[in-house]
């Protein structure tokens, strides 16, 4: 995973960069109507400029990020960085021309403004990201966004990896271990410690947080990289890997240059990284919304609940969020007041129905996490739940960010031992007030079936995915088909 401080670099890159391309084109414009003493074709003022180029530069940032300027490590090589900077500030200025040549009215008062303009940018935008690595190198110094490294291999990849990275303390890497059982390992990776097992390197860094783990060349078993990648699945650790270790493949890697040697980042989702950041806004931007639009919704069931079954307005259910943290969602009270917060508060559903003499529902619950006909819920409750209004609430939860607008079921822990080995997987990110299981059947499929859809979100989500997904839960909504 990547860290918080590198993403928060990443995206400072763009205020950064759209003040480097805006002020490149003021000074173009200021050498050549301003400074040089020969007339322009088209005197157009600085005001109209201003507003065209406004409008313009977003989609030199995004040219910036298809090129590859934000998706990148920020640890990556100057010079890749200075390449890619000349290919995104080229393709900039090339649509501006020929956008140019097909307006019908002129955007610049002087064909030379965007020669004059191409040169400034490519100044500008690499003085503004070199103050930006500047600072991001000197929190290095400081141990602040450092990467704690594990290298797994002693032949000369991993003591390359050692030599370059270990000596430099803005290398943004840190490296507190090796593991390899290869004969002689302690020796060739000094002053690198060496562990021979898994195990071992376990025990010696548990007090440790471990951010991550790169394989270079060592003669660890396939057997004993498998459980190595499991490991990093499970504690959340990035895995990386020179491209020479065979047996290895991943449905969501990244491939990069470390210490000028290529390398393979392997990602359990597509959300790490500048996927979280568009996730995230659009939940705020989301979930915002819905509670300024939805208030008086939520004024009416308030003051209904509070009518038909005096008590609570709000439920709260402790749930699992990213990485296993705990926190608490919000749901209007759709069960009867003695079932929330009376005599059978803090039993579970199962000990409810023992005592309700419902042997019959326990085996449908076991199964299930649900039952169909619930003698907890109340009229309006039942109501609230087919037309899924009693998960409002959690539009809050969004805001917060304990959950996504869309994402994997929030489960309670006990639930996480039906994940098997994908546990680790549906940890990655988020769970979502709505998902893929929800408009693929709600509760008319079977648990199985719902483990198997999380799992196709996490690994395969999109910003579009996520549109059709609200699309069609809205959809669902509306029938109430699959609901109880």
């Amino acid at each position: 995973m990547r860290k918080r401080s590198e993403l928060l670099f990443s995206l400072l890159l763009l205020p950064i960069d759209f003040a480097a391309i805006l002020s490149a084109f003021i000074a173009a414009y200021a050498i050549r109507v301003k400074i040089e003493d020969r007339p322009v074709t088209y005197p157009l003022g600085i005001e109209f400029f201003l507003q065209v180029f406004l409008l313009i530069i977003p989609i030199w940032i995004l040219i910036f990020a298809i090129t590859g300027l934000y998706n990148q490590s920020s640890l990556r090589g100057r010079f890749q960085e200075a390449g890619k900077v000349f290919v995104g500030v080229s393709g900039g200025v090339m649509f501006m021309i020929v956008l140019d040549f097909i307006s019908p009215s002129p955007i610049f008062p002087s064909k030379a403004v965007p020669i004059y303009a191409y040169g400034i940018a490519l100044i500008t935008v690499l003085f503004g990201r070199t103050i930006v690595r500047a600072i991001q190198r000197s929190l290095f110094r400081a141990g602040i966004g450092v990467y704690q490294t594990v290298i797994v291999g002693s032949g000369p990849l991993a003591q390359r990896l050692v030599q370059s990275l270990a000596p430099s303390a803005q290398s943004g890497f840190k490296i507190i271990g090796a593991l390899d059982s290869a004969s002689g390992a302690a020796q060739r990776m000094r002053p690198v410690r060496v562990d021979h097992s898994l195990t071992n390197l376990k025990n010696r860094l548990k007090n440790q947080h471990i951010d991550e783990i790169i394989q270079a060349d060592s003669q660890l078993s396939q057997e004993e990289v498998f459980e190595l990648v499991q490991f990093a699945a499970r504690n959340h650790i990035s895995y990386q890997f020179v491209p020479n270790q065979f047996g290895i493949f991943a449905t969501n890697a990244q491939v990069g240059t470390l210490a000028g040697m290529p390398m393979v980042a392997m990602k359990s989702t597509p959300l790490d990284g500048w996927g979280r950041i568009v996730k995230r806004g659009f939940d705020l931007i989301s979930s915002l919304a819905g509670l300024i639009v939805l208030s008086p919704l939520f004024l009416l069931i308030a003051i209904g609940i509070k009518l038909t079954d005096p008590g609570p307005v709000f439920f709260r259910h402790r749930r699992l969020s990213r990485e296993g943290r705990a926190m608490y969602v919000y749901k209007f009270r759709t069960m009867r007041q003695q079932f929330s917060t009376g005599k059978y508060r803090g039993k579970s559903p199962i000990e409810v129905f023992e005592l309700l003499g419902r042997s019959d529902l326990i085996e449908e619950f076991k199964a299930e996490q649900k039952v169909k006909n619930d003698p907890r819920v109340s009229r309006l409750g039942s109501l609230l739940r087919r037309t899924s209004l009693d998960e409002l609430p959690q539009l809050a939860n969004i805001l917060r960010g304990d959950i996504s607008l869309v994402g994997p079921r929030p489960i309670v822990k006990d639930e996480l031992e039906k994940y098997g080995k994908n546990r680790s997987t549906l940890l990655a990110l988020k769970p979502g007030l709505t998902g893929l299981w929800q408009v693929s059947g709600r509760n008319d499929i079977g648990y199985d079936e719902r483990v198997k859809l999380d799992m196709y979100y996490i690994e395969n989500w999109s910003l579009w995915m996520d549109i059709k997904i609200i699309l069609r839960t809205l959809a669902i909504i509306i029938t109430g088909k699959g609901a109880y």
